[in-house]
């Protein structure tokens, strides 16, 4: 692996020291704090809602959704964003309506229970069998319950287009694992677009 492919790598799963400067990075970008802030919007979250959010990252957006919800608990398969995120939030763990685990959606903790609402922002295509990690989430859901994956490319020369496409591949993805109703929503941002899907079981 190159050096910048090993960079580029700290962003999907951070380690060492680089991931340490991974977390910061994305826990300050301007676009990705807009994107998450977009994406919560999109969930409406509510005082009674339990929540889990799937690669929570730095605990940027996990924190934002643990102000807003009953209960929150989310998954990160980096240790390193594991403790920068309980670093950031440790007045919401305290307080009981905040849980981190370190863990990914392809390899489920036991005993996580069910939620109103489901997300993940720029994980899902890191997944090598997405549909079947979309069917083991849907089980996951209360009856009524929405999961909602987002996508912002952020590859070199990327365009809106790219979420698109990515937007399409997802929505497949969800039929596959049994989500009848998907809203498909597009954010324009700077350098690029972000898509994000909202599916439910019925």
């Amino acid at each position: 692996m190159s050096i910048a492919s090993y960079g580029m790598s700290q962003f999907s799963h951070p380690r060492g020291a680089l991931g340490h400067l991974a977390g910061y990075i994305m826990g300050r970008r301007r676009s990705n704090l807009e994107r998450n802030d977009w994406v919560e919007s999109l969930l409406e979250i509510g005082p009674a809602d339990r929540i889990l959010e799937i690669g929570f990252g730095p605990g940027v957006a996990v924190g934002k959704a643990a102000s807003k919800a009953a209960e929150v608990v989310g998954i990160d398969r980096s240790a390193v964003m594991v403790k920068q995120a309980t670093r950031r939030n440790k007045e919401w763990i305290a307080s009981g309506k905040l849980k981190l685990m370190l863990g990914s959606a392809e390899t489920l903790p036991a005993g996580l229970g069910l939620f109103d609402k489901i997300y993940s922002v720029n994980v899902a295509q890191f997944w090598k069998e997405p549909a079947a990690v979309f069917q083991r989430l849907g089980e996951l859901l209360k009856p009524g319950g929405v999961l909602l994956t987002a996508y912002m490319p952020r590859n070199a020369g990327a365009k809106d287009e790219d979420a698109v496409e990515k937007g399409k591949q997802f929505e497949s993805r969800l039929r596959e694992a049994g989500f009848r109703q998907i809203r498909t929503e597009m954010r324009k941002m700077k350098p690029v677009a972000v898509v994000a899907l909202l599916a439910s079981l019925s």
